[in-house]
């Protein structure tokens, strides 16, 4: 691992108290935490923020058993954690089952995020918050995928027309399936971003670097090391690094045995030097991790200082970008350092249709180039509202 600094910790006295009681809980440095217990507190809000910037299971591993927390907020804390594990423990299972399966059926499959993301950081399932379990797998194998997921008992969320899939399959990223009364249990993808973000991975380089891991006596493959950063950082730039816990995982991330040159040459490759660069210096300054300091590692640093101070406003606010808002483009554009990219952004948003046009007006699909004149419309009124 390449040299790196650690910033001294210092608590910002003007910071909210209990946003401030999440930050530590995150940090490595515990006398942070002592001193934002001492302030004056609400707890109803500190649990509240918790839960929306998934950091619960660190919250409550710091927490447990001090003096200096309330036994209410002790019992409340340990009842919304075992529940949380016991949903762990059921998404781990039933994780397990479906990589089984397709494997059975011969489909390669990368496991992101969820219990395995929690068990490769933390050491524990149960020690990160997630909402459902992701699957990365070659667009070729995709119906395949599909298939192997309905004999499971899932079934897709959306249904789409050939025409209509064709076109999702080769701008969009992902199929949302679920079960039962749980609509949003499996995300089936192909991609990491939808097209329009320009952020033009090769997924078949993805598979190759991919690496062998071992959860829950069933062998995984994960995204190597450099490619987990990368992931951590470009899919917390699409939701505007809107929570606390998308940067400890980045934090976290950064701390392992990195090639930091090739992932500053693969940031650079990609466009999205000014994202990673982003993402290190809101794990740095908020949670103390190390910088990559060789050379100029991160020459974005600079450029992004405006940017981390707009996302840590909203952080304190428990307020999150709308993902169909101008204002969010305009910031999507900002995190991007070459015009070339910042040109396709705007060019792909405007003329590619996508599931939203498919719902909101109905066409034979001998007629769906119509769909480019609703995607500009709807675009136009979202504006001028």
């Amino acid at each position: 691992m390449n040299r790196s600094i650690r910033p001294v910790a210092v608590r910002d006295a003007s910071a909210d108290p209990e946003f401030e009681l999440l930050r530590a809980s995150c940090h490595s440095n515990p006398q942070l935490l002592t001193a934002a217990l001492q302030r004056d507190l609400q707890w109803e809000r500190v649990l509240k923020l918790a839960s929306y910037h998934r950091v619960l299971p660190a919250l409550y591993t710091h927490l447990q058993h001090r003096v200096d927390v309330p036994a209410s907020i002790q019992s409340a804390l340990h009842a919304r954690f075992f529940s949380h594990c016991q949903r762990a423990v059921r998404f781990s299972a039933e994780l397990v089952t479906i990589l089984r399966q397709l494997a059975a059926e011969s489909i390669p499959v990368i496991a992101q995020k969820g219990p395995v993301l929690a068990h490769l950081l933390y050491g524990d399932a149960a020690m990160r918050e997630f909402g459902d379990l992701d699957f990365l797998v070659r667009p070729v194998d995709v119906p395949q995928a599909i298939a192997t997921l309905r004999d499971l008992g899932y079934e897709q969320n959306l249904q789409l027309s050939p025409r209509q899939e064709k076109a999702h399959l080769r701008s969009g990223y992902e199929y949302v399936l679920g079960r039962g009364a749980e609509r949003n249990l499996v995300e089936l993808q192909w991609n990491l971003l939808p097209r329009f973000y320009s952020v033009n991975v090769d997924i078949e380089d993805l598979f190759r670097r991919s690496v062998p891991y071992d959860f829950e006596s069933c062998r995984a493959r994960v995204l190597s090391t450099e490619d987990q950063l990368l992931f951590l950082c470009v899919h917390a730039a699409k939701h505007q690094w809107a929570q606390l816990g998308m940067i400890r995982d980045i934090a976290t991330s950064s701390c392992l045995a990195l090639d930091w040159d090739w992932v500053l040459d693969e940031a650079r490759r990609l466009g999205i030097m000014r994202i990673l660069a982003t993402s290190l210096l809101l794990a740095h300054e908020t949670l103390g991790s190390k910088l990559p300091t060789q050379g100029d590692a991160l020459p974005e640093v600079a450029k992004c200082r405006r940017i981390v101070s707009a996302i840590k406003s909203n952080w304190e606010d428990g307020s999150g970008p709308h993902p169909e808002s101008v204002a969010y483009f305009r910031f999507t554009l900002q995190l991007r350092e070459r015009w070339l990219d910042r040109a396709r952004f705007l060019w792909r948003l405007a003329v590619t249709p996508s599931v939203g046009e498919w719902t909101a007006v109905q066409v034979p699909d001998g007629l769906f180039p119509f769909y480019s004149g609703v995607r500009l419309g709807r675009l136009l009124r979202r504006a001028v509202s």
